[in-house]
């Protein structure tokens, strides 16, 4: 018996734990909101198509995507890698190969994305996890919907957005997705950068079953159906119990 008062005991406390909401002291939504004040510039990658212009070598003009080795090929100045460049460090890169095969010396050089490559990534209670487009200006109430949209069993109140610091440690923020549908309140409505996760955790109920399936089913064997006698006199008569 005590072995079962103690299964139950710890049982109940992951279950308050999992039930329990996100606490603030393990969001730094202040530091997670000062990131978007001074947004960080752009690194090209993989996926990202470039246009690359010579203002003065007109023939020299090219288009095309950064491959997935985060390597660019030009017809005339071969392979550039851009892997952790900006475009104006790409642009630096391009002009110092031109110069290297004395194509040209020092080349002026002009670099616009066409297509960006970025992607957020949507878990936990949505139809369609994982890694989706990532929009001009999408909100975490966007990327759910192109996630599929929350499952019934999504506690859509408590949004967890996570994103890197400028240290690379991960910052929280917890946004109420409920009350942007509601009341159209612009500070759930949080602009996501690339490479975000959105988090949608289970509803209490849900974790409930979950608790009561992985602590009391799987944990704590007993007969899900037994008889019993009705009285003593007729030991023959006998009822069966089942839970529902």
């Amino acid at each position: 018996m005590n072995g079962f008062l103690r299964a139950i005991a710890i049982s109940a406390v992951f279950f308050v734990a999992a039930c329990a909401e996100v606490s603030p002291r393990f969001q730094q939504p202040e530091a997670f909101d000062a990131l978007a004040d001074v947004p960080p510039a752009y690194i090209v990658g993989p996926g990202d198509e470039l246009s690359v212009v010579f203002p003065f070598n007109a023939e020299l003009n090219y288009e095309g995507p950064i491959g997935p080795d985060n390597n660019f090929t030009l017809p005339v100045a071969g392979t550039v890698s851009t892997a952790g460049k900006t475009s104006t460090q790409v642009e630096q890169a391009i002009s110092q190969a031109l110069t290297d095969r004395k194509i040209a010396q020092n080349p002026a050089v002009s670099i616009s994305i066409r297509r960006y490559a970025q992607v957020v990534y949507v878990g936990g209670e949505v139809r369609q996890p994982g890694a989706i487009p990532l929009q001009n200006k999408m909100d975490p109430l966007q990327a759910v919907i192109a996630a599929g949209g929350a499952l019934d069993t999504a506690r859509t109140s408590q949004a967890v957005i996570i994103r890197r610091g400028a240290d690379g440690k991960p910052l929280l923020r917890v946004v109420d997705l409920d009350k942007l549908i509601r009341t159209g309140d612009k500070a759930q409505a949080i602009a996501l950068r690339p490479l975000d996760s959105i988090f949608i955790p289970k509803t209490s109920i849900a974790e409930a079953g979950l608790w009561v399936d992985q602590y009391i089913n799987k944990i704590i064997p007993f007969q899900r159906s037994f008889s019993y006698s009705i009285n003593s006199q007729n030991p023959a008569a006998t009822a069966i119990i089942a839970p529902p």
